[in-house]
């Protein structure tokens, strides 16, 4: 296979979370009216895989890009805010969960234009991409607890789970503003 469609393959799985979007959160917001409710849990199944074997893609063929990390990102934060968007319109994640995981995603995408050598490029951390993995574990939790109706997490422990988000999305900011440790995605791959 070619490295140019290697490279096209990492992107067309990122592309994939973005148009995988758009019905995922048609699922969620008409689950309770049509049953929907597992079509949405394999519609984030697909999104969430895709979004682990884009990088490890990318990796294995030598052909990460800074084009393919805006796609790979930019899809991570276009999924994570808009199904969180329809959460907070389904009354099930107070609006403060998408604001808190915005303003994190925006002072990465400033600090690493800012930080930039050469050619503008973003620079990942270990914090927040821990705080990405949690965030789309939380999407996992709420499609199964309510567009599935499992009810299997306890609301108060839900509102602590939301808690938590602004917590370490605060903790990625402060790390940032502290220059903190760093690593550009591009040499540790797409993240």
């Amino acid at each position: 296979m070619s490295a140019r469609l290697n490279h096209s393959l990492a992107n067309l799985v990122s592309a994939l979370r973005i148009v995988l979007t758009v019905p995922f959160t048609w699922s969620v917001l008409v689950a309770a009216r049509l049953g929907t409710g597992w079509l949405a849990a394999g519609l984030f199944a697909l999104i969430a895989i895709s979004d682990f074997i884009d990088g490890r893609i990318a990796r294995r063929t030598g052909t990460a890009s800074a084009a393919g990390q805006v796609l790979d990102h930019g899809a991570d934060i276009g999924f994570l805010l808009t199904a969180f968007g329809a959460y907070v319109a389904l009354g099930a994640v107070p609006w403060w969960v998408p604001a808190s995981i915005a303003a994190a995603f925006a002072t990465y995408v400033v600090d690493s234009l800012r930080r930039s050598e050469q050619r503008p490029s973003l620079i990942g951390s270990r914090i927040g991409h821990a705080g990405g993995i949690c965030n789309y574990a939380l999407v996992g939790v709420l499609v199964g607890n309510y567009t599935v109706g499992l009810n299997w997490v306890p609301r108060p422990l839900m509102q602590a789970l939301f808690a938590l988000v602004p917590l370490y999305s605060a903790a990625s900011i402060a790390s940032r503003a502290l220059g903190g440790p760093r690593r550009t995605a591009l040499a540790a791959g797409r993240s």
